[in-house]
């Protein structure tokens, strides 16, 4: 059996990266954009049910999105050390042709 090889772009991977990046900072304020406007809406209402309201809109940002935006995290992260390591090897690679040529 053959070696298979993976191509990668460290461009792409960069492009990507930042997208990525993007993304969970429009996840993050997404969540605090949406408590904020709705308890905003609900400032004149006078009534037991809007605490309770209140108490699932903090509740929101507790649950899901922490684990959600700490594997976000870990995935940017993970890719970002690639990124570095692929860089390095084509840094060394550039290093080896450039003295073998001299």
């Amino acid at each position: 059996m053959g070696t298979t090889n993976i191509k990668m772009s460290v461009h792409d991977l960069q492009t990507t990266l930042q997208t990525l990046q993007s993304s969970i900072e429009e996840f993050s304020s997404y969540t605090d954009t949406f408590r904020t406007g709705t308890r905003d809406q609900l400032k004149n209402f006078n009534s037991d049910f809007i605490e309770k309201v209140d108490a699932i809109l903090d509740n929101m940002n507790d649950d899901i999105n922490k684990d959600l935006l700490k594997d976000m995290y870990a995935i940017h992260a993970a890719g970002k050390e690639m990124l570095e390591e692929m860089k390095k090897a084509d840094e060394e690679a550039s290093e080896m042709i450039r003295s073998g040529q001299s």
